[in-house]
């Protein structure tokens, strides 16, 4: 197959990523324009991707000025931008990859899945655990009919203590108010994605939610603490908190490329002498995490109530010390359980013969494809984009925006929800 052509705007992690699987790893993608306002995320695309000087924009309608260039797009922009960003390069006839989650609201969701089907545009939502070879496996044993029909689906996020703290309490997505999205959309439109992906037989009827930001807040500080880790906070004190910057961004950066975007520049050329400075002074991750004014919640539970009877439950928690991804599916003829991050999943039905049960495991950890990010996710969300970019068909796991709808406004209804106190009914106002 010859290579797709792809622009890629906003050149942060998540897009290059995308960029780095289909050029580099699966090698049936050229990265050959992109677009952001930072020139620094521009020299880096020429000299990563070999993009040239002259398909380098500064915003989305320089792009578009020039008219259709490639074959597609990677829209990794920050969410407050996806709509501003991909309604002109739909006009343009672009096929697009863009970035969970769609947007902040409905309206906005109905308009690009509109526009996506009135250009005959193909846009995929970048759900990438759909993709990994765990999500995929539930959802093969599911659609054999190994364990009946789906009476209960049952999901719980850990997040743990550092993603916590760099993205949620310290990091773009730690207000509401600035990055235009709840923590249920920013990081749990994944899980609510899979409840309805897994049970699509159906759709949703009514939900109910219940959640806040009670724990990470100036009155859980610890007594004596002060605003700024390594200014003002007595030592006796950092060495008792999980979030102290010190051995969380010094010691051990687990994912170097966020806490140093502050700075402008390559976090890799960044000496550990300015990486302190910063931290002492403007950079937000050098700030008490239980002082840094942030309004998203900080764990939310979520009851969903499907049309033919069945239920699902999702829980999401921050600050959890071992994080990952748990799912116990419970069905008329068996059932179905597993973490993610372990790899397995145990199928169970009723043994007659003892009252018991028995059971098998698939140990999904054997497949080739759970290598690259989000257990293989990532490189096979790409590979199936370009795929269908090419003409191929999509596979079981097609994130396509028609299959997103219903997720992304049953996490609207439930934020609803936790706002009112009351269950929410599902329907769409826009069909």
């Amino acid at each position: 197959m010859k290579k797709i052509s792809a622009m890629v705007v906003g050149c942060g992690d998540r897009a290059t990523v995308y960029a780095t699987e289909g050029c580099k790893n699966l090698k049936n993608m050229k990265i050959t324009a992109c677009v952001d306002p930072d020139i620094s995320k521009l020299e880096m695309m020429k000299r990563e991707f070999g993009v040239p000087a002259d398909n380098c924009f500064a915003s989305v309608e320089e792009a578009a000025a020039r008219g259709k260039i490639c074959d597609c797009v990677i829209n990794g922009t920050m969410d407050r931008l996806h709509v501003s960003t991909t309604l002109p390069l739909l006009e343009l006839g672009y096929d697009v990859l863009l970035e969970k989650p769609v947007c902040n609201n409905e309206k906005d969701l109905l308009a690009l899945r509109d526009a996506a089907e009135k250009n005959g545009c193909r846009l995929f939502i970048c759900h990438v655990l759909r993709y990994s070879p765990f999500y995929r496996k539930i959802k093969e044993v599911i659609l054999s009919g190994e364990i009946g029909n789906i009476v209960h689906i049952n999901t719980y996020e850990h997040v743990g203590v550092f993603l916590t703290s760099v993205s949620f309490v310290r990091g773009k997505w730690s207000k509401q108010s600035e990055c235009g999205s709840s923590l249920l959309l920013a990081k749990c439109c994944h899980d609510i994605d899979l409840i309805c992906w897994l049970n699509n037989d159906t759709t949703p009827d009514t939900v109910y939610s219940d959640g806040g930001r009670n724990f990470l807040i100036p009155e859980n500080a610890p007594e004596g603490s002060g605003t700024r880790c390594l200014v003002d906070c007595p030592a006796k004190i950092r060495e008792k908190c999980i979030f102290d910057a010190k051995p969380m961004y010094l010691d051990n950066c687990l994912l170097p490329w966020y806490p140093w975007q502050c700075t402008g520049r390559d976090y890799r050329e960044i000496t550990d002498e300015e990486k302190e400075s910063s931290l002492k002074t403007y950079n937000p991750h050098g700030l008490c995490a239980y002082k840094c004014g942030g309004d998203i919640a900080d764990h939310q539970t979520v009851s969903v109530r499907f049309k033919n009877g069945s239920y699902a439950t999702h829980s999401v928690t921050l600050s959890s010390f071992r994080d990952g991804r748990d799912i116990f599916i419970a069905g008329t003829e068996g059932e179905i359980d597993g973490r993610l991050d372990d790899g397995k999943i145990t199928v169970r039905h009723y043994d007659r013969k003892t009252s018991w049960y028995n059971s098998r495991v698939i140990d999904v950890n054997e497949d080739e494809e759970t290598a690259g990010q989000h257990y293989g996710g990532d490189r096979g969300l790409v590979k199936d984009f370009v795929n269908t970019v090419a003409g191929g068909r999509t596979s079981i796991s097609a994130t396509t925006i028609n299959d997103s709808v219903n997720g992304h406004i049953l996490v609207f209804r439930a934020d609803e929800s936790m706002k009112k106190g009351v269950p929410v009914k599902f329907d769409k106002s826009g069909d």
